[in-house]
């Protein structure tokens, strides 16, 4: 498998981007993988969804699908034009800019972005090159946006990677599609990144005329907490963002993400179906025209997603743990065989485990699981109990019989043992691949295959760092930087430990304080005098002075950073920062 190349893992970086008949999503990846090794069908023909095309809806509104993960939107005014989410890079906008000036060449008035997603919000300057545009969000858009530096950006940058299959080369063996569109032109996909904020905001709705097309914008969370729907009365054309399109939605994203309120998703939808749209044009996959198809897709959609929650929560009080709901949940006909509906994106079984944990947590009500042995001690009682080789045998004979799930069980006991052992990684692997190669799920199929690929001795390179990606780092929040810190400190190393670093930013007049004690730092906004150690850098220095590995004593020596106590003072700084794991 050729791979791709991909950009890094910083805590400062942006990178982290049919055939129905019996195909229906009650099929698991096991039975998948029982019954074919090629290319589902199902996701392979999902792929003409994304052929790279404009729609044209009406006479004044076209959507652009297939350039990018997501769809871009153009709204032609009398003397303008507005865009609907901006891609996810400059380049793939571009793209869809050129196609869009094939219709018309009237300037851009305004940018509208449905919500804080990297593929809605990173190209504007595709259609915007000076920046000198509106640009139309919720109120906590912008606030989202700068979550992009946050605690947990590292292993969010890596599981987004594996989930979107930026490092897989296209082809049956590989990338396959990434479900919502052909695949991710952003952060590891390689793609520029060119953000231009929010400039007027709403909290509930905004009613709002731009270059005479009048338009409504209302708050509709769901697959996001900032996510709003664009409403065309006159024309009756609704833009309902990432809350439909045509898959199983994502009510859980495997990359990872803090709890979505389904039924919050719900009454979004049913807002949309309120206004009785007679087009709706999705923010991903093609368009759809006609009342009552647009009205039955809306209801089949909420209703697929009310269904899974309402049962869920009936077996949790029934007294069903997380996996004896994964096997009793499975939606019924129609809806099992709806093309809306397919797990082509989300699926029944990662929503069922997400709205349990939301609603219970983690404890699965069993006891037996309130506090399991170590994973070493676990692996090792199950080497004594059939012995390394029986153990391996019989993960052999189950890849052998395309029982892969139940391979990579067995094989995880050999692994908690004997971290790197080959054989049982090379065994996973295969096991992973067997089941990624079949399943319909395109972020199962490609996170299984980028895993395969990891234990067969991939490794991610770092980041090549663009003067465009250090552009968008350094228009972040200052205090987002230092709080980032704070989750990376080892504790080992600041053992005994109580001192303190006040960061000035100058270029901002903001300052901010870690505080080390405890095995902990703790993040004080404002100024502190007493601190012991204090610097001061415009934030911009000192974005480039990580992101470049530029060293302290020639930022010391040229001015770009000033020590409290100068030279002599700069080992006290290093000791400090040598406490926290690398910004890598």
């Amino acid at each position: 498998m050729i791979i791709k190349r991909r950009a890094a893992l910083l805590p400062l970086s942006l990178s982290a981007v049919l055939v129905l008949a019996g195909c229906g999503q009650n099929q698991t990846p096991e039975t998948q993988a029982n019954t074919r090794k090629e290319v589902h069908p199902l996701l392979k023909a999902h792929s003409y969804e994304f052929e790279r095309k404009v729609y044209q809806v009406t006479d004044n509104v076209h959507v652009a699908v297939g350039f990018g993960l997501a769809n871009s939107i153009m709204i032609e005014g009398d003397d303008g034009i507005i865009i609907v989410d901006v891609m996810e890079s400059r380049e793939a906008a571009e793209k869809v800019m050129a196609e869009f000036r094939k219709i018309t060449d009237k300037p851009v008035k305004a940018l509208i972005y449905t919500h804080n997603h990297a593929d809605h919000i990173l190209g504007g300057k595709g259609f915007a090159p000076d920046g000198e545009v509106d640009v139309y969000a919720h109120a906590t858009t912008d606030a989202y946006i700068n979550r992009i530096v946050n605690h947990l950006r590292p292993v969010i940058t890596t599981r987004s990677s594996r989930m979107f299959g930026n490092i897989l080369e296209p082809g049956d063996q590989g990338l396959v599609n990434a479900g919502i569109g052909p695949a991710l032109d952003a952060g590891h996909g390689g793609g520029t990144p060119t953000l231009l904020r929010p400039t007027k905001t709403f909290d509930d709705t905004m009613n709002v005329e731009i270059a005479g097309v009048q338009l409504q914008l209302v708050h509709a969370p769901g697959e996001t907490n900032d996510q709003l729907f664009v409403y065309l009365p006159e024309q009756k054309v609704l833009l309902p963002g990432d809350n439909i399109y045509k898959a199983f939605p994502n009510l859980y994203t495997i990359r990872g993400t803090a709890n979505r309120d389904v039924m919050q998703w719900v009454g979004s939808l049913d807002l949309m179906r309120e206004l009785a749209p007679e087009h709706l044009v999705p923010s991903h996959s093609r368009p759809i025209s006609g009342q009552q198809q647009v009205a039955e897709t809306l209801t089949m959609y909420r209703d697929g997603i009310q269904y899974v929650h309402d049962q869920t929560l009936r077996g949790m009080n029934q007294g069903l743990t997380e996996d004896q709901l994964v096997e009793a949940v499975k939606l019924p006909e129609p809806m099992v065989s709806h093309p809306y509906l397919q797990e082509l994106y989300g699926t029944v079984e990662w929503s069922v485990r997400s709205i349990f944990n939301g609603y219970l947590g983690w404890f699965d009500g069993d006891a037996a699981t309130l506090s399991k042995a170590p994973l070493q001690q676990r692996g090792e009682n199950m080497l004594a109990l059939v012995g390394k080789e029986k153990l391996l045998l019989s993960a052999r004979e189950a890849i052998d019989n395309q029982q892969n799930r139940w391979a990579l069980e067995l094989i995880s006991y050999m692994l908690f043992v004997e971290p790197d052992h080959q054989q049982a990684k090379a065994m996973k692997a295969e096991a992973m691949r067997n089941i990624g190669l079949a399943t319909i799920n395109p972020n199962g199929r490609n996170y299984y295959l980028t895993q395969a690929m990891e234990l067969e001795g991939f490794v991610f390179p770092p980041e090549e760092i663009t003067d465009e990606k250090l552009e968008l780092l350094k228009s972040f929040p200052a205090g987002n930087f230092v709080q980032a810190m704070t989750v990376a400190l080892n504790p080992e190393k600041s053992a005994g430990v109580d001192t303190s670093l006040n960061f000035n930013f100058t270029d901002r007049d903001q300052q901010f304080t870690l505080h080390v004690r405890n095995g902990i730092a703790e993040f004080v906004p404002g100024p502190n005098p007493q601190a012991d150690i204090q610097i001061a850098v415009a934030l911009d220095d000192w974005v480039d002075l990580v992101a470049t590995g530029e060293g302290f004593a020639r930022a010391l020596a040229n001015g770009t950073l000033e020590v409290e106590g100068g030279l002599t003072a700069l080992p006290g700084l290093v000791s400090f920062l040598s406490m926290f794991d690398p910004m890598r």
